[in-house]
């Protein structure tokens, strides 16, 4: 691993994004910053260990499915943000949002398949998990004090990060739209 890998990693995950979206409206509604940030953790943490086994095999379509079960998630998650004046954190469990979206999340597989080099040997791959972890760990650290630092309030920073995943959710459709055009 150089510096370029970890740039390259570090600009992924500190992107907006749907998952950094509920950690800045988990930390605008002060909600435990350990728990969203090991809640982030297990989310990419599982995403990236399921892509790093599927490296082998991932065929076109798999990938397609994958983005439709991701953007129909990001969809309900914006939408229950954006329709609700205020969610209760208690009720809409935000560190069970948060490991859904991280495990659904198109950067673990972008991660996976396109910046860790394809002729690592299956062993070293644990380091590049870990590297995941350390990376996602510290991107979400800055999210969460973005969201601290939010003065629009709560329901504002719901709206907001509503409106963000749905967008989300249509960026990652867009290359589909040709598919379902012909």
């Amino acid at each position: 691993m150089d510096t370029q890998f970890f740039l390259e990693a570090f600009l992924l995950f500190v992107a907006p994004g749907p998952t950094n979206a509920l950690l800045m409206a988990g930390s605008v509604k002060r909600e435990n910053a350990v728990r969203l940030l090991a809640a982030q953790a297990c989310g990419y943490g599982i995403a990236s260990a399921c892509w790093f086994s599927l490296r082998p095999f991932v065929s076109p379509d798999a990938v397609q499915i994958l983005r439709l079960v991701a953007a129909g998630w990001l969809v309900i998650l914006g939408l229950r943000l954006t329709a609700s004046a205020r969610i209760n954190a208690a009720k809409s469990g935000n560190a069970i949002s948060v490991v859904a979206t991280s495990a659904l999340n198109p950067k673990a597989f972008l991660y996976c398949l396109a910046i860790v080099p394809m002729n690592i040997e299956p062993r070293a791959l644990g380091i590049f998990w870990i590297a995941l972890v350390v990376i996602t760990a510290a991107t979400g650290s800055v999210w969460l004090l973005l969201g601290r630092r939010f003065c629009g309030g709560k329901t504002l920073a719901e709206k907001v990060a509503g409106a963000a995943l749905i967008a989300f959710a249509l960026l990652l459709l867009r290359p589909m739209i040709p598919l379902v055009a012909t």
